[in-house]
Parts: structure tokens; C-alpha cells; sequence
């Protein structure tokens, strides 16, 4: 079940249960038996990457599947994806064990869909929440998000002053719907960020095609093409180069795959597969984004689900 973005907060916020918005990349924990199965977002195993959480199969004895975010900490002691970018991608059961010792990281549950073999999905979000909290899952790397009922403006304006990214809203009387953006599910931001596609880039003038000076970023439409958002160029560090320069080689086509002429010089066309997480200021309604900062791929996330997050009309 996905949010949809807003840029205020509900005027019946009585009705709502708000909590933060986690810097993180979402996951389901499928327990049973003793076992601990981790999903992304997009369906894909990621359970070896993050060995710090199969214990978590111990604190539910009786199964469940519940829902929630992982995320690393910064030296500041706030959420970092930068930093959990070093763990996103990780397919080796031992370098995944060793990164664990040194960039943690941690599951933040705010949902259940089955809870002791049978699903919880049709209950309202309230119950879900209260059976939750009755598994007392709390442990070395794992714990259920903090929830206040009618608590967002304040909730928001302690992000801001905390520099996390917002918080969400969850209706109290909200069934989980699967699979769908839902408006019983608000998310305000205080920092602007969304996933990109990548269409194209260019390389760094003088490197020989070893680093890249710019990523043409684009989105899809209601009607299913390929718009064009705008470039960016920084939040580039050293290893991202070297991997994405990879990716793009891998990737090459000939035409653009924008639905509208894209005329930048020396840009280089791919296939549009490759997702990647932009942080920026301004995005005016008919324009492009501006000021925009790279933060990391998003390996988990599937292209054809890019699209502009719309504001919502409340």
C-alpha cells in the first residue's frame, strides 16, 4: 500500500494517526516458522542483505506479515540513505554479515497483514496497529514506529526542526489496500524527494566516459510515455560513478526514450530501466526540477511505477 503526496495536513486530522516519513527503502517481513522472509518493494529476496534482521523470526513465534522500513543512521544520528546504499545491493551472505557490523541498520514496522496465519488486511488501520503493538516486537534492530492520533502539525513542524523527511497520515477507519496509491494514506514532505528514471546522460567533459557530468531524468505519464524532468549532476561521489557509468554502458540505445525532443549536448540515450532516488528544491508545474541532487539507485523500485507525485486534493 503506497501514500499519496500532499502538502498539508488533513483538516479532520482527528481522524488520522501520523507518524514520521522514514529516509529508507520499504520491505515486507514474511515470518514463519522460524524463518524471516524480506521483500522490496518491487518483489524482489533481499532477505540476505540484511542478516541483522532474521532474528526477528524469534520475537514472532506465532508468523506474521508486516510491513515497514529500512533505514541506516548518519553520523548525525538521522536517517541516511546515502549510507544505506551500502547495504541496498549486497548479494554475498558474508560481505552482508560484515557490513552489518559496521553500518547497521535498523526496521521500522508500521503495519500488519497477517497476523497468527490469518490476514488482517479488511481490519481499519486502527486495529491493525493495536495488534501490532500487541506482538511487543521491540529488539537490537527493530521496533514499531512512534503513532499519534491528531498530532501532524506538530508531528511536521518537529520534522522540520529534526531535518527528517515528513510525516504520513493513515486513516484510522483505512482497510490495507495492496498494490494501490491510496488517499487513506497522506504523505507531506518537508524535504522534496521522489524517484527519477534515468533516459540518458552525460559524461564529465575530459574524463573519457569514466564519470558522469549529468543524468537526464524523466517520469511517466498518465498515458503511459516517458516525460522529461530535467538534469542532474551532483551528489555524486567516486563508487557511484564507477557503477553507474557501468549500468549505462550496459543499457545504451540510439533513440531517445522521451516522448518530447530532448535536445542536450553530447547526451547519451538508455533504455529507461534504470531508477534513481533525487532530492530538489522546486519543480514548477510546467518546468523542470531545479536545484536537484542526487542520493542513490533504487534498485528496489519498478520503472513503470515513476510517475510525478501528484499533490492531493483534500
Amino acid at each position: 500500500m503506497l501514500a499519496t503526496a500532499t502538502d498539508h495536513i488533513p483538516s479532520d486530522a482527528g481522524n488520522y494517526n501520523f507518524e514520521w516519513k522514514w529516509d529508507g527503502v520499504r520491505a515486507l517481513a514474511f515470518i514463519d516458522r522460524g524463518r524471516v522472509r524480506l521483500e522490496s518493494r518491487n518483489l524482489r529476496n533481499i532477505t540476505v542483505s540484511y542478516p541483522e534482521l532474521h532474528a526477528l523470526a524469534e520475537a514472532v513465534p506465532s508468523g506474521a506479515v508486516l510491513d515497514g522500513e529500512i533505514v541506516a543512521l548518519g553520523d548525525d544520528a538521522m536517517p541516511s540513505f546515502v549510507r544505506l546504499q551500502q547495504r541496498m545491493h549486497v548479494s554475498d551472505p558474508a560481505r552482508a554479515l560484515a557490513l552489518s557490523r559496521h553500518v547497521p541498520v535498523w526496521y521500522v514496522l508500521f503495519d500488519a497483514l497477517y497476523v497468527g496465519g490469518r490476514s488482517v488486511m479488511r481490519k481499519p488501520y486502527s486495529e491493525r496497529r493495536e495488534l501490532l503493538e500487541g506482538l511487543t516486537l521491540a529488539g537490537p534492530n527493530w521496533q514499531v514506529t512512534a503513532g499519534h492520533v491528531g498530532e501532524g502539525a506538530a508531528m511536521l513542524e518537529a520534522a522540520r526542526r529534526s531535518r527528517l523527511e515528513g510525516v504520513v497520515a493513515k486513516r484510522l477507519d483505512a482497510p490495507y489496500e495492496p498494490g494501490r496509491r491510496s488517499r487513506a494514506w497522506l504523505k507531506i514532505k518537508v524535504i522534496q524527494r521522489q524517484e527519477f528514471i534515468v533516459g540518458g546522460w552525460v559524461p564529465e567533459v575530459g574524463t573519457r566516459n569514466h564519470r558522469v557530468g549529468s543524468m537526464l531524468l524523466g517520469y511517466y505519464d498518465p498515458r503511459g510515455t516517458l516525460r522529461y524532468a530535467g538534469r542532474v549532476g551532483t551528489g555524486l561521489v567516486a563508487t557511484d560513478h564507477a557503477r553507474l557509468t557501468a549500468l549505462f554502458d550496459q543499457r545504451k540505445r540510439i533513440g531517445s526514450p522521451f516522448g518530447e525532443a530532448v535536445k542536450v549536448p553530447g547526451a547519451r540515450f538508455i533504455e529507461p530501466i534504470v531508477v534513481v532516488e533525487i532530492e530538489y528544491r522546486r519543480w514548477p508545474g510546467e518546468g523542470l526540477v531545479q536545484q536537484a541532487a542526487f542520493k542513490g539507485l533504487r534498485t528496489d523500485k519498478d520503472p513503470a511505477q515513476v510517475v510525478r507525485e501528484i499533490t492531493a486534493s483534500l
